[in-house]
């Protein structure tokens, strides 16, 4: 039988060849992988076994994480495979059999430009506070946004930034400014933990990850902290600027009234930018982009609670920067860059 991890690195590597985002190992199954959003079977590698699957879990893991994974039945974590290549993790079971998923992560974030995002938030990262929200489905290359915010603060700016993830995906190197990276479960207890910290420290950037568990608690001091404390870029996993806003008010309605918790969040709001990946014409995917700035008549719709008008706004503001989801997806169709059709499917 081969060496569990050497068939791990085998075919990690082949995935890092074709450009795989992700591979996916489960029992019964032959590993499969996701390239141009296409599930693609490794049809030169066997059926995987249980045994494998199991071996292949124990040659990777610590014995405090394998401890968290009898306790909580999934894990989440970031490795190193084959000596350079990077990928995000979730151990899981399903039919009572452990079971793999591997997200590749770039070795180095990528800029602003090389993403092709909007030019606007350029100036948005100049701002000493406020938050950014970068929203989008699982897959949409939130964190890829973020991190390319951070390393344009990094190279360009004198700050102390802190980032506030679980688990750590890319790894900065402080440069103009000084970045330091906390993971929940490691380096704190929970992101909620880590705001808190931030809210009563010298820091001047904060980027904070998903919050999968109680984000409804979290809101209110993130609010808290981007009202003067900080610049703040928030990831939320949803699929329009207007669920962004109904998701963030929705948290808040625990800690102050509805009135309160739309003109604090038309205050403190800078931007929101909603992702999709679409695959390319020829192969590969771009990137699908709805970008909302918060400037006098969006601060006046979301105070009054007209959310449901803030696409009339966009179309009336693209001067400044502003496009609708169902706009960018236009023009990326128009330029020959994603199909027609699949434009019209998306909307």
């Amino acid at each position: 039988m081969e060496i569990p991890s050497i068939f791990l690195n085998r075919i990690l590597v082949e995935a890092a060849k074709k450009n795989a985002s992700n591979l996916h190992i489960a029992v019964g199954s032959i590993p499969v992988m996701r390239i141009d959003d296409q599930l693609v079977a490794m049809s030169q590698e066997g059926i995987v076994s249980a045994d494998l699957v199991a071996k292949i879990v124990d040659s990777f893991l610590t014995d405090e994480e394998k401890v968290r994974l009898q306790e909580s039945r999934e894990l989440k974590i970031v490795k190193t495979f084959a000596g350079s290549f990077r990928f995000r993790v979730n151990v899981y079971f399903q039919k009572d059999l452990p079971s793999l998923s591997f997200n590749s992560i770039p070795s180095a974030p990528k800029s602003i430009s090389e993403l092709k995002l909007p030019a606007a938030i350029n100036n948005l990262i100049k701002s000493d506070s406020g938050l950014f929200i970068v929203a989008g489905p699982q897959l949409s290359g939130k964190t890829a946004t973020s991190a390319a915010i951070i390393e344009e603060i990094n190279k360009s700016m004198n700050k102390r930034i802190v980032t506030l993830e679980d688990p750590i995906e890319y790894q900065f190197v402080s440069k103009k400014s000084i970045i330091e990276q906390r993971q929940a479960g490691r380096d704190m207890k929970s992101i909620i933990d880590g705001v808190d910290y931030c809210l009563n420290e010298d820091v001047d950037a904060v980027c904070i990850g998903e919050v999968k568990k109680d984000f409804d608690s979290a809101v209110p001091d993130i609010l808290n902290l981007a009202s003067g404390n900080a610049f703040v870029i928030f990831e939320i996993n949803t699929d329009s600027s207007i669920r962004v806003l109904e998701r963030m008010l929705s948290a808040l309605k625990g800690s102050m009234s509805q009135e309160a918790a739309r003109y604090s969040l038309a205050d403190i709001l800078t931007g929101v930018i909603v992702q999709k990946l679409v695959p390319r014409v020829g192969g590969g995917m771009v990137l699908a982009h709805e970008m909302l700035l918060v400037n006098p008549a969006m601060k006046s719709l979301i105070r009054e609670g007209r959310i449901y008008q803030i696409e009339s706004i966009m179309q009336t503001s693209r001067r400044e920067g502003m496009v609708s989801m169902e706009k960018s997806l236009e023009e990326l169709a128009r330029a020959g860059e994603i199909k027609e059709n699949f434009r019209v499917n998306l909307t």
